[in-house]
């Protein structure tokens, strides 16, 4: 009996042992793959930093083609430290942008081995399509910004007399926000379908309720956009709208293939 417990207490130790040891092995892996994520965003802000001022000079061409000929408008800076804040910061947010890939490819480096094979191959779909869908959202946000500045324009020509006097890190943080804003809420679809996999949402509830669905998707929408304008609104909640009820349908799909190929196993057995 003590041998058993002397056994036991043994193997138990050794269990621990190799616990710990694996933990501090995944904690110095995590180190090791954030100092590297650390020192790529630090050689992409370097790189942002000469792009500000091309990045800067294309928004303000773009802002200034959107509003009327007639139009007064005028950038000043606020104080004499905010250009240099400005450059601070568009450079880390370009160098944000720029090293995704490295970033994501970091990150997916230490996720992967903790992962099962069935666990990895929904991901590996997932990833790319969210990749896309967060493109075309801030594509989309690019898109809409001379029509977003146009729409401004004719609101604060209704005062007469008033000269626009603007800050170039509000207008350009402003643009940047637009965009990004676009690409998250484009990642509504990719949650949705997860949802619906996990059981949590299902088609019928959705399909029974598609007026309160679009409601909130709508509302979604109108929180994630910083201009909070009904345009911008809607040109985001439109395209959420038709991604969300297909990623729904493709869920309900998977679920289909998904039960066919459990009955043939059933039958088989």
């Amino acid at each position: 009996m003590a041998n058993r417990l002397d056994q036991e207490d043994g193997s138990s130790s050794e269990q621990s042992d190799e616990l710990r040891l694996t933990l501090g092995e995944h904690l110095e892996e995590l180190r090791v793959r954030i100092f590297r994520i650390a020192a790529v965003i630090a050689v992409g802000m370097v790189a942002g930093w000469f792009l500000v001022i091309p990045v800067y000079n294309h928004f303000m061409t773009l802002v200034r083609s959107s509003l009327p000929k007639d139009f007064e408008f005028t950038t000043a800076w606020s104080s004499l430290p905010e250009a240099f804040m400005f450059q601070l910061k568009m450079a880390l947010v370009l160098g944000l942008v720029i090293t995704i890939p490295i970033t994501v490819m970091q990150l997916w480096g230490f996720v992967k081995p903790g992962l099962k094979p069935h666990e990895r191959k929904p991901l590996q779909r997932v990833v790319p399509v969210s990749v896309v869908l967060f493109g075309f959202g801030c594509f989309l946000g690019y898109m809409i910004l001379p029509v977003t500045f146009e729409w401004f324009a004719g609101m604060t020509s209704q005062f007469k007399g008033a000269e626009v006097i603007q800050s170039p890190t509000e207008i350009v943080l402003f643009s940047t926000k637009m965009m990004l804003a676009f690409g998250i809420g484009f990642q509504l679809p990719i949650i949705v379908f997860f949802l619906t996999k996990l059981g949590i949402i299902t088609p019928e509830a959705v399909t029974r309720y598609w007026r309160q669905a679009a409601v909130g998707v709508f509302t979604a929408a109108a929180i994630i956009t910083p201009s909070g304008d009904l345009f911008s609104m809607t040109l985001m909640g439109l395209p959420m709208v038709i991604l969300t009820f297909g990623s729904i349908g493709a869920a309900r799909l998977t679920m289909k293939d998904r039960d066919r190929a459990g009955d043939v196993l059933n039958s088989l057995d």
